[in-house]
């Protein structure tokens, strides 16, 4: 299962929680909303027989801890909550407004871009493959590297930082990255280049997203004359 995104990276906790147990627990069902949360957010350990049995004995004692009805009315709550967890990728081949694929040239790979948390500004990109539109690990040799804006590298902060995945990041060997699972957490307005040996430098700009539900300005903020000089000169 895959999870479907939108301009704030947000998706609904049901969903994710599904995906969570059909990773975890292979052939386990979940056989009521209450088991659906549990499974994802705790780890069990047994046969398919053991984590029934102990599904049923911790039920038991949620019911008397709390009562039914509010054991129930949580559960419904949680489940119908939208949160955004940065990194959770989108179907193979789904384009929208906020979901971008652009080929990497002499490869048969692309890099995706689309959308982590919008609170926290992040953005998310991997690769896939060009045909298929699966995403795969890294797929050649290179080097990510976050930059100034190339146009006005003054106005904004001289550093220049390269970027590594999130397992990279969290001490996780690139061999042992699940297939398809790598990613890379950038900021919405940042420039990147990509960096392969022998090869064309590769950059690109992440978009920027607008938050949604912002209030309009008044009338009288929106009344700006834009005055149209040259952006840039070569």
């Amino acid at each position: 299962m895959t999870l479907s995104t939108s301009v704030t990276g947000a998706v609904l906790y049901r969903d994710l929680c599904v995906q969570q147990v059909e990773a975890r627990y292979p052939g386990i069902e979940p056989r009521s909303d209450w088991e659906l949360l549990y499974l994802a957010e705790k780890k069990i350990k047994g046969s398919v027989e053991e984590v029934y049995a102990t599904l049923e004995e911790e039920y038991i004692e949620d019911i008397k801890s709390c009562g039914f009805e509010e054991c129930e009315d949580m559960v419904a709550q949680s489940l119908a909550l939208r949160i955004e967890p940065t990194g959770w990728k989108p179907p193979p081949k789904e384009l929208n407004k906020y979901i971008h694929i652009r080929p990497i040239p002499d490869t048969k790979y692309s890099i995706r871009l689309f959308p982590g948390s919008i609170s926290a500004a992040e953005y998310c990109m991997d690769f896939v493959d060009s045909t298929s539109g699966e995403p795969v690990n890294s797929p050649f040799k290179f080097e990510l590297w976050g930059v100034p804006d190339p146009d006005t590298p003054w106005l904004s902060m001289p550093i220049t930082m390269r970027m590594r995945s999130i397992e990279n990041a969290r001490g996780i060997k690139q061999e042992d990255i699940l297939p398809g699972h790598e990613k890379f957490i950038l900021r919405d307005g940042l420039t990147c280049v990509l960096i392969r040996p022998g090869k064309p430098k590769i950059q690109f700009t992440v978009p920027v997203r607008k938050l949604p539900g912002q209030p309009e300005q008044p009338q009288a903020a929106q009344e700006v004359v834009v005055l149209d000089f040259p952006k840039v000169i070569d």
